[in-house]
């Protein structure tokens, strides 16, 4: 058997790299479609230099897989460096994957042990609970399973009515999302998920390509201001057509929804989530979605049941605790 080549991509790889990703998902049964572009901003990032953090697997000159690790710095709470790629499904059991998580878990080792935080550091993957073979290289690799996310989804016939701000709040608006605010809503976002698992603060560059990116639909996202005008929840929205013709839907996603923790269960996230169905409905798509991880300490999951969703899928995050 002939061992995989491994080497650092360069710009004209792109193309081939997207091909593989693709035929990778679809294998796994993701049902999703990875856009040019969409990799191409997630690629062109100064934190992804390809000569030290990315690599692709040849085989015969070919391109036959890809992995990146992703470093995300933190003051505070830890220190994660997540893996990402895939491989053509017609090359597996070669030796690929594991050639390639190899070299990724000893790239994210050097880099997390490079930082001179004195915090918990961790090497994530997220794998989608229908890619079995990538399941088991994890396991075999060393990982271990510690969070599950589920993807839901809900259609847009029949919305839930009668669901605003608790009446015992005064002051408390929904609005369109504001272009000029756009480092208020992070400050409040930030906040509101210091208790959520994983989750540490996000960069101005990095919420910057959330907002304004890739998919990104502003016309269809929301924000809540207190009496004061000051930003206490927020739903921003995205959309990704080309998943279209894997679902069979037009869906409408919720990316991140997040209320200020002295505002919870007082109905701020449920009339920001409801109002978001509205907007994806007035805009003539069938469906809305959101990720949630499963053991989300607000009760989220709960919410979203209530207000019609139900799951669609399941990804499993794997970790490497480093010493």
């Amino acid at each position: 058997m002939i061992s995989p080549v491994l080497r650092p991509p360069t710009g004209d790889d792109l193309r081939a790299i997207h091909s593989v990703l693709l035929r990778a998902e679809a294998a796994d049964g993701v049902h999703r479609v990875m856009e040019f572009d969409e990799l191409r901003e997630e690629l062109d990032d100064e934190r992804v230099p390809f000569r030290t953090h990315a690599r692709v697997a040849e085989l015969r000159d070919q391109i036959v897989g890809f992995v990146y690790a992703l470093h995300l710095p933190s003051d505070v709470k830890e220190e994660r460096c997540y893996l990402f790629g895939g491989v053509d499904p017609v090359h597996r059991g070669q030796g690929v994957g594991r050639a390639l998580t190899s070299w990724a878990i000893e790239t994210g080792r050097a880099v997390l042990a490079a930082s001179q935080r004195d915090l918990p550091r961790h090497l994530r993957v997220q794998v989608p609970e229908t890619a079995d073979a990538t399941h088991r290289l994890m396991t075999a690799m060393g990982f271990a399973p510690v969070r599950y996310i589920d993807d839901l989804v809900r259609p847009l016939d029949h919305l839930p009515t009668g669901i605003d701000v608790d009446v015992d709040v005064d002051g408390i608006t929904i609005v369109a999302w504001p272009d000029d605010r756009d480092e208020d809503i992070r400050s409040e976002k930030n906040d509101a998920f210091m208790d959520h698992w994983g989750s540490t603060p996000t960069s101005i560059d990095d919420w910057h390509q959330q907002v304004r990116g890739f998919g990104a639909r502003t016309d269809l996202s929301f924000v809540a201001l207190d009496a004061s005008d000051h930003v206490i929840g927020h739903a921003l929205n995205h959309r990704y057509e080309a998943d279209d013709q894997i679902t069979g839907r037009s869906e409408g996603w919720i990316d991140s929804l997040s209320t200020l923790s002295q505002w919870r269960r007082h109905g701020v996230a449920s009339a920001l989530i409801v109002r978001s169905l509205q907007a994806f409905k007035d805009a003539g798509l069938t469906h809305a979605a959101l990720s949630v991880d499963s053991e989300n300490p607000t009760g989220a999951s709960r919410l979203y049941r209530n207000l019609g969703f139900h799951p669609s899928a399941r990804s499993v995050v794997y970790e490497i605790e480093q010493p």
